[in-house]
């Protein structure tokens, strides 16, 4: 699973350097990201999540797939109804030019024409007029049935997203951002309770300490054990460990010896 916690600073007032130690302190050490990265509480949402992904995968794949083709498919319309309006756009400045010539042209010719003639070169102004006019009303219709279409594509993809909402809440209501401040924040109180029982008035990452005579004076596992006391309904199962490699017969290993042997 990918880094879903990613890990914070925590707050607690660690000393990063030795100078700020004094005679009168009394030092305990503490790795508090080696905590945070075991704490019950993150394990166990890490393990819920990877389960509701999983889950979700399996359950919803048919219905997210379909939403992505009409995605694309909606996507690649909206596309083709742009550039179609561009090309109307375009035609309508050659359109209007042609029109004006014509009007100029017969406003000018008009007192030689009968009657007839001009009626006719009207007629077939206005056909050229009406046209172009039913391809704007076409493109205007376009945009309009794709502006319904993409209404009920999102009305289905909230859907989609509130069954997801839903499965999630189903599942324990995994929220990554709350799972990582409570963990923080009981790590910061955990280190200064463990530190002021054990009269420490100075807490250190073991980093920052080249030598260390007691090793008592660690007391990560200590604070790790109290944050897991704390939360006895959580259940973080082990990986199971690595088996021994099975030894093999002497005489296996005798076989191998002379057909190694033969090879040479």
């Amino acid at each position: 699973m990918k880094k879903l916690f990613k890990m914070t600073g925590l707050t607690i007032a660690l000393a990063t350097t030795t100078g700020m130690v004094t005679a009168a302190d009394t030092i305990g050490f503490v790795d508090p990201t080696y905590v945070l990265q075991n704490h019950p509480v993150l394990l166990d949402a890490t393990a819920k999540f990877d389960k509701f992904v999983k889950e979700s995968q399996e359950r919803f794949a048919a219905e997210e797939k379909k939403l992505s083709d009409d995605n694309k498919a909606l996507t690649a319309e909206r596309d083709k109804i742009n550039a179609d309006a561009q090309k109307l756009q375009n035609e309508q400045k050659t359109v209007e030019a042609s029109i004006k010539k014509k009007v100029a042209a017969l406003e000018k010719e008009a007192p030689r024409l009968r009657s007839k003639d001009i009626q006719a070169r009207q007629n077939a102004i206005q056909k050229e007029a009406d046209a172009f006019q039913k391809k704007v009303e076409a493109i205007q219709k376009r945009e309009a049935d794709f502006a319904k279409k993409a209404e009920a594509f999102q009305k289905r993809a909230d859907e989609f997203q509130k069954k997801i909402e839903q499965a999630n809440k189903e599942n324990g209501g995994i929220n990554p951002q709350e799972a990582q401040k409570q963990a923080v924040d009981e790590v910061n109180a955990t280190i200064k309770e463990i530190a002021k029982s054990k009269g420490y008035t100075l807490v250190l990452q073991p980093q920052v300490a080249l030598y260390a005579e007691d090793e008592s004076k660690d007391i990560t596992e200590v604070v790790l054990e109290a944050i897991v006391k704390k939360h006895p309904d959580i259940k973080i199962e082990k990986p199971a460990e690595a088996q021994p490699a099975v030894e093999k017969a002497p005489e296996t290993k005798a076989e191998e010896a002379k057909q190694e042997e033969a090879k040479k």
